[in-house]
């Protein structure tokens, strides 16, 4: 797993994802505020969006990345009046455990810190 990481900067964070995975991308909202993730890859080959609101972890979007992959996934928010905010983010991760493998990028729109609004969330399986 020594070629990937996830590094956060502002309301980006930028993902690598390792040679030959299949890996699944779920994104997640636990807000009523209208939360959105740009994902895109380096090479243009990726160019998902998701966006959506909803509790207890509403599914917002999915879809799988084949690695290597370098990843960029940009965090914004709807505000009261309506306009785009950048969200607060977080991150954990790349964890092995046995074979499955997990990194998660989670942001926050800043009405109550629990980094949960959008949960961005990379997964797969390393090969024996």
């Amino acid at each position: 797993m020594s070629d990937t990481y996830v590094y956060v900067k502002g309301n980006t964070a930028e993902i690598s994802l390792p040679a030959g995975a299949q890996v699944a991308v779920k994104a997640k909202t636990n807000s009523s505020n209208v939360q959105k993730v740009q994902l895109t890859s380096k090479d243009g080959s990726v160019d998902l969006a998701f966006s959506g609101t909803g509790e207890g972890n509403a599914p917002i979007g999915q879809s799988t990345v084949t690695g290597p992959a370098v990843l960029t996934a940009a965090f914004e928010f709807a505000a009261a009046d309506g306009d785009f905010k950048p969200s607060n983010l977080n991150s954990g991760g790349p964890y092995a455990i046995g074979a499955y493998n997990l990194a998660v990028v989670v942001a926050e729109n800043g009405d109550d810190s629990d980094y949960n609004d959008t949960v961005l969330e990379f997964s797969w399986h390393t090969p024996k």
